[in-house]
């Protein structure tokens, strides 16, 4: 497993939302939603992101087609993977993405946040759930090989 923190990412077309875990890799929070505005761009931002908060790796939400296929996005996401991990030099692991956004917005819902609320926090709220999903199979991973 990574040391440090990790850093979560839901890719989006037009805004990326970006979160962190803490040091134990127990919690993560919504750390920055960013424009989208290609591949080399966001990937120094976020590698600068990551650098700033410690981070040591990375978990990109890929986006599969309900039967588990890969479409354009979940293409698209592997090749940011290849990407952001020959640029940073850091591992970079892909995550089921499936439903995470439906999920976040689900939740915002149920706390009252207005729909303008909900659209600017929206792709931070998936990135954290990613980085969520994640953490927690890696915790399931690590008490199997221990138990």
């Amino acid at each position: 497993m990574v040391e440090g923190r990790i850093i979560g990412i839901d890719l989006g077309l037009k805004r990326v939302g970006v979160s962190v875990s803490d040091e134990t890799k127990t919690l993560a929070s919504p750390l920055a939603v960013l424009p989208y505005e290609g591949p080399e761009k966001l990937a120094q931002e976020i590698i600068a992101l990551a650098r700033q908060h410690g981070a040591s790796g990375f978990v990109v939400g890929l986006p599969k087609n309900m039967d588990g296929t890969l479409g354009p996005a979940g293409k698209r996401a592997r090749r940011f993977a290849g990407l952001l991990e020959r640029l940073s030099g850091m591992p970079v692991f892909l995550c089921d993405e499936r439903l995470t956004t439906s999920q976040a917005e689900k939740e915002m819902i149920a706390l009252g946040k207005s729909r303008r609320r909900r659209k600017e926090t929206i792709d931070g709220a998936a990135a954290v759930l990613i980085l969520e999903n994640f953490l927690g199979t890696m915790r399931k991973r690590t008490l199997h090989e221990e138990g």
